[in-house]
């Protein structure tokens, strides 16, 4: 496999001081700052932490905080990791950047004709850009296993947390993220030895699914369930002076009586792309179609701008009937099934399940019903927002885009320069 690598690029020594501190301070006479002076970042504090860690203290490990380079990984690392949710991100965007060389990862063991489809996507990719389709939209026939870059930062115990997935849980069906995990334990190996704890990969061999000849599907989300907001607003109020107005909380330095009303939301035949949108929200608890089951099912999204063009939508459309024969031949001819999951294309569609609290929702709903909001995700955010104000219209009707909440627009020279108001119909 030519794997790309991941690479800790942050690490501040004093900070395992800090760590040893928080191990010391429970049970130490003394100021904050004076149990500090007593560690040494050295052998004695790694001793110490050491001592805390085996009697199942691992929180003081959140006071290290570590940075991570992941370079020319697939995509399909990419998803894994973001799903993460106690950790900070940045990616390389596929709505702006050019993607016609990032290249691909072969997985081990890829049968004759793996490389040559890809290749042959890639030149869809940049045939499509040719006639005219937006890299917003072209993206879609790039296959998971196409490289991607991007930043990652997080706690040692949220870092351990994933390591060990990498190695021993849902992660160690993929040889690729077996070695990145592999590497990135070795490098915190010289920082905290002995810190992530030796397992057995958990994971049984996935069995190979029936991969199907989809079809052009939209997205489409649903209120599955929702809190009695008056109550709990009422209830609130009773601990913030009074703030329970669905007016004066929208816009309140501490709206936290909005993080009592739980909405549960299915969001079904969005692309594998859109998902990774959704997932950047951080404040959210998501159950997400793993990408293997959204290749087998087979449908897909069709951007206006590809039907719009004959030509583009014929190449378009017979990617994604043939990606599923391709599929299904690379895993009779021995890939492993897990792998082929390295074949889905981003525009495969996937279902998702979560619950977001009325705060976040107020966040995700100033970004994603912007008018400079990605038109798939876009779509999806209205039609939830919808919902909301059927049931809830006291406290939703002042939610959307920024301009609408706050009465200001955060895309500077990008505005779309039409501020929304409420009662507006497309809202």
């Amino acid at each position: 496999m030519n794997a790309g690598t991941a690479t800790i690029l942050h690490f501040d020594g004093a900070a395992r001081g800090v760590v040893a501190s928080a191990g010391r301070i429970s049970t130490t006479d003394g100021s904050a700052l004076e149990v500090l002076r007593k560690s040494d970042g050295g052998e004695k504090d790694l001793r110490l932490i050491g001592k805390v860690l085996s009697s199942g203290h691992r929180s003081v490990l959140e006071h290290q905080t570590l940075s991570i380079a992941f370079d020319n990984v697939s995509v399909l690392v990419e998803q894994f990791a973001i799903e993460f949710r106690l950790a900070s991100f940045t990616v390389k965007s596929r709505r702006y950047v050019d993607f016609s060389g990032a290249g691909f990862v072969v997985p081990e063991e890829a049968p004759e004709g793996f490389c040559a489809r890809m290749e042959a996507l890639f030149a869809l990719y940049g045939h499509l850009l040719a006639l005219g389709v937006p890299r917003e939209d072209a993206r879609f026939v790039l296959p998971y296993c196409f490289r991607s870059n991007f930043y990652m930062t997080l706690n040692a115990r949220e870092f351990i947390h994933m390591v060990r997935a990498m190695l021993y849980g849902r992660g160690s069906r993929w040889a690729e993220l077996r070695a990145l995990g592999t590497s990135l334990r070795e490098q915190f190996e010289r920082l905290y030895p002995g810190t992530v704890d030796e397992g057995e990969a958990a994971c049984n061999a996935v069995a190979p699914p029936m991969f199907k000849r989809g079809k052009a599907v939209s997205g489409n989300a649903r209120l599955l369930s929702k809190p009695d907001c008056r109550l709990l607003l009422n209830m609130a109020a009773k601990f913030a002076g009074g703030e329970n107005e669905p007016e004066s909380l929208l816009n309140a330095e501490r709206p936290r009586a909005l993080e009592l009303l739980n909405f549960v939301f299915n969001v079904r035949d969005v692309s594998l792309a859109c998902v990774t949108h959704f997932a950047r929200h951080r404040m959210q608890s998501p159950l997400y179609m793993p990408t293997l089951d959204a290749l087998a099912r087979g449908n897909y999204v069709l951007p206006e701008t590809v039907a719009a063009i004959p030509e583009a939508r014929a190449a378009y459309e017979a990617a994604f009937r043939e990606q599923a024969d391709f599929a299904r031949d690379m895993v009779a001819r021995g890939l492993r099934a897990e792998d082929a999951a390295y074949c889905a294309l981003s525009g495969h569609t996937a279902d998702m399940l979560f619950s977001m609290n009325a705060r976040e929702l107020l966040h995700f709903f100033k970004l994603r019903t912007c008018e400079r909001a990605q038109w798939e995700i876009r779509a999806v955010a209205l039609q939830m927002l919808r919902q909301l104000r059927a049931c809830e219209g006291e406290l939703f009707d002042g939610y959307g885009p920024s301009c609408l909440v706050t009465g200001r627009c955060p895309e500077g020279r990008l505005s779309c320069g039409r501020p929304r108001k409420r009662g507006e119909e497309d809202l």
